[in-house]
């Protein structure tokens, strides 16, 4: 999907690049790179080392922003990111954490936050229909928290879901639609058209 979407809107801007997660300014371990067949198969990490990654996902975040995304965007470069901090919230087992929801949630209020989220929305039985990675229950939970987290105050006008049982033209149209207004109302006001 994201390769389809790249080559639709791409021509719109002056380049692309496209991260997994986060920036990878700072190397260390694939944060949320699990075993695709189990990916809630590890052991939850114990509380201090769950925050000593929040803090190490936190300082990616923020200076992966000044130092790698923020010079791409002053170059006219559409930045994506494949999935997000958010996932952190949502799937905390994917990502071994086992500290405090509400210190994840404190730090996802600390990171910059991208100017448009898609989130792509589908029911549990057609995600369960294209991986069963986990089970039906989990895939419908997990379909609900990403309504929830991305229907959220924090990322109001930010987030669009995206209905992904379309055919995936029409998904990646709706999804090149809503980027070219966000660069259109972010050009008119540059040039104080509005």
């Amino acid at each position: 999907m994201i390769a389809e979407y790249l080559r639709a809107v791409g021509p719109a801007f002056a380049g692309t690049a496209c991260f997994h997660l986060r920036p990878n300014l700072l190397r260390g371990s694939s944060v949320g790179q699990t075993n695709k067949t189990n990916p809630h198969g590890q052991t939850p990490r114990g509380a201090l080392m769950s925050v000593a990654k929040l803090l190490f996902l936190w300082v990616d975040y923020v200076l992966g922003y000044y130092l790698c995304v923020r010079p791409l965007l002053v170059r006219s470069t559409l930045v994506v990111f494949d999935r997000y901090y958010q996932d952190l919230l949502i799937d905390a087992r994917r990502f071994r954490y086992g500290g405090s929801p509400w210190l994840a949630r404190l730090v996802a209020a600390l990171i910059p936050m991208p100017d448009l989220m898609l989130v792509l929305d589908a029911p549990a039985d057609v995600l369960q229909a294209r991986k069963q990675e986990v089970s039906a229950e989990e895939s419908a939970r997990q379909a609900e928290a990403y309504r929830t987290v991305f229907s959220s105050a924090a990322l109001r006008g930010r987030a669009l879901l995206v209905d992904a049982t379309r055919p995936l033209e029409q998904v990646v149209n709706q999804c090149v639609e809503r980027t070219l207004a966000l660069l259109a109302t972010r050009t008119a006001k540059r040039l104080h058209l509005t």
